[in-house]
């Protein structure tokens, strides 16, 4: 019998467009409240969120079954431009194994596929296997000029397909969903009633205060009766919840709402969701949800040049490191930068620094020796200590690569 390909000129039905920020704990098990579903595929369970620079899908798929997501990066459709990417993965003795291409198709008449010219290291897979099945959750950190951000709008989809067959010829087309990125969500909004969250910052360190005032209005005779809070995943036993009488309109059909916590010592760094539940004459309750970001301490902004080609002479690099403070007071620390092997660190190896102000950046300059002929991915590591916090971060960059 001929292995079953998945038809990817059919429809593929997208539950919900909008994508709110999500930051899923990669480890092959798709939690409760974890991922928002992506579509509703009998065969393959399929999820996609996003953060800045960052995109992650995942998948409940059979055994025998490879994952294949298509995701077109300017939405402009399957077989327009070279922005189209290919990722496959299957289950090799339990572990995700990847391939990924890249569709050319800047040429209409002869679309082809091309090497995807991604780092390795932008990719991050985790499985597990059960009985019939197998569970997957992946990331991607595409360059720059490709990043997910707030506003902006994929093609995708997501498809099973069984280990060993082919998904088509190039010139084949796909059939995309779209999505928008977005950080605020309604459900079952009433006619007449509009919503608006006032984050101070919507990035808040972990053992700190966080606030946010929600704003209501309604042009129409909408009524509720209570509101509810809490966090969604991970977060949900770490931050504040509660129930209260809704606020009381104002004569104009105004109304705001304060939620206030204190983020836990111990909760993850990542993008989670606050949702609001306010209960009314509607059936089901209206759900309103935002994304905001716990976060370190510190935030790294590396600026490197992009380009770094082969050379047959060693070469002095210069770039620097904005240490960007999620916090409201001054910090006093000490910034540590590591260079691979071979590579010799010749300014900001080891500096201390000062962030006087709230929510402040300093600036590290930085400078490496690249030895000649360097050809690879190499990564780079950058650390603050600040008291007994230490937040390090390590990025890649590809050296001699076209």
């Amino acid at each position: 019998m001929e292995p079953l390909v998945q038809d990817m000129a059919k429809p593929f039905a997208v539950l919900q467009p909008v994508r709110l920020a999500i930051t899923p704990t990669l480890d092959g098990k798709i939690h409760d409240e974890e991922w928002d579903a992506l579509s509703a595929d009998s065969i393959c369970q399929t999820y996609f969120q996003w953060e800045p620079e960052t995109i992650y899908w995942a998948a409940k798929a059979p055994l025998e079954q490879d994952v294949v997501l298509s995701l077109d990066t300017n939405s402009d459709g399957w077989l327009i431009g070279d922005d189209n990417l290919e990722f496959r993965i299957s289950l090799s003795s339990g572990q995700p194994v990847l391939s990924v291409r890249r569709l050319d198709a800047t040429d209409q008449n002869g679309p082809k596929w091309t090497n995807a010219s991604i780092i390795t290291e932008s990719v991050k897979m985790a499985a597990t296997e059960s009985e019939g099945s197998w569970e997957l959750e992946a990331s991607f950190t595409p360059p720059s000029h490709e990043a997910p951000a707030a506003g902006k709008r994929f093609g995708l989809r997501i498809d099973p397909v069984a280990t060993g067959a082919s998904v088509g010829e190039p010139y084949q087309p796909r059939n995309l969903g779209f999505v928008n990125l977005q950080y605020d969500l309604g459900h079952n909004l009433p006619s007449g009633f509009s919503w608006k969250p006032d984050f101070l910052v919507r990035t808040v360190p972990v053992d700190d205060s966080f606030r946010v005032k929600f704003g209501f209005k309604r042009t129409e005779n909408v009524e509720f009766s209570q509101v509810e809070y809490r966090a969604e995943g991970e977060a949900k036993k770490l931050m504040a919840t509660g129930s209260k009488p809704f606020p009381q309109w104002d004569k104009k059909g105004r109304v705001g709402d304060d939620y206030a916590t204190i983020i836990a010592k111990d909760a993850g760094v990542g993008y989670r969701v606050l949702r609001l539940t306010l209960i009314g004459k509607n059936e089901p309750p209206t759900v309103l949800r935002s994304s905001f970001k716990i976060a370190d301490l510190i935030d790294y902004e590396v600026k490197l040049p992009k380009q770094l080609p082969l050379d047959p002479e060693a070469r002095i690099v210069r770039g620097s490191v904005n240490l960007r403070s999620n916090g409201f007071k001054r910090i006093n620390g000490t910034f540590q930068f590591k260079a691979p092997e071979a590579w010799t660190a010749t300014r900001g190896k080891e500096t201390p620094f000062v962030i006087y102000h709230s929510r402040g950046v300093a600036k590290v300059p930085i400078e490496l020796i690249i030895p000649k002929d360097t050809v690879g991915v190499f990564p780079l590591t950058f650390t603050s200590i600040v008291g007994d916090k230490v937040i390090t971060k390590t990025i890649y960059i590809p050296v001699g690569q076209s």
